[in-house]
């Protein structure tokens, strides 16, 4: 006899279905291989340019290098000719050879320093200074002989703020001295008579000077007078 109530359809088992694995993605992958491209020849050019750059640096030293040995020679070979043209017969080219050392590049111009640093200081006070106001001769006092043949003057020198900076690196100046004798006190309506180097001083590293001197004398020349610096050389 069946078993009604027990004949119930047995069940199949259920299969278990792997999920779907994800096909691969062509355009993923030519990105992939667009960037590494893309990163290598980064990475090429950085190289290349950090090794221009290094090069240019080389050469840039090696530049600098060469620039400066070259100074150095023409230094070497300027400073004795600039230096023995600083004499007292050359003052008339002091002018030009200021402007010619201040204008070489600084190694000339240490060069030349080195050589002969006082023969600089001296170019410089005479190029940079005119004697009336390097040198003040206003103290001074002048008598005229009984007969009136000669006149005797006494003058104290002072040298100015800036000449004394200079001489005092240096051991003292000469200074020359001019005068002119006039009938009037007014320059406009009395010509004068003027008389070369009447003197010649020395002024110390101070700058302090004074000097006594006699010369001729004529009346005709008038009784106001007037005493002027009119040359000086600085020395070592």
């Amino acid at each position: 006899m069946s078993d009604l109530n027990t004949a119930a359809a047995t069940e199949a088992p259920t299969a278990t279905v792997a999920p779907a694995k994800p096909g691969k993605s062509k355009g993923l992958t030519l990105f992939n291989r667009l960037a590494f491209i893309i990163a290598a020849l980064l990475a090429l050019m950085t190289a290349i340019m950090l090794l221009l750059t290094v090069q240019a640096s080389r050469s840039a030293v090696n530049m600098r290098d060469e620039a400066a040995a070259t100074l150095k020679q023409a230094g070497e070979e300027f400073a004795p000719y600039w230096c023995s043209q600083i004499t007292p017969e050359n003052v008339k080219k002091f002018d030009d050879l200021h402007t010619e050392l201040v204008t070489m590049d600084s190694e000339i111009q240490s060069a030349v320093k080195e050589q002969c640093y006082k023969k600089t200081v001296i170019n410089d006070l005479v190029a940079s200074n005119s004697p009336g106001e390097a040198f003040d001769t206003s103290t001074n006092e002048c008598t005229i002989n009984g007969p009136s043949t000669t006149i005797t003057c006494s003058v104290t020198v002072k040298a100015s703020e800036d000449m004394k900076k200079g001489l005092a690196m240096l051991s003292s100046a000469t200074v020359t001295l001019d005068m002119t004798v006039r009938t009037t006190n007014n320059a406009l309506t009395s010509k004068g008579h003027k008389i070369d180097n009447v003197a010649t001083l020395t002024v110390d590293s101070n700058g302090n000077g004074s000097t006594l001197f006699t010369i001729p004398y004529d009346p005709t020349w008038g009784e106001y007078y007037k005493i002027s610096a009119t040359s000086f050389y600085p020395n070592e």
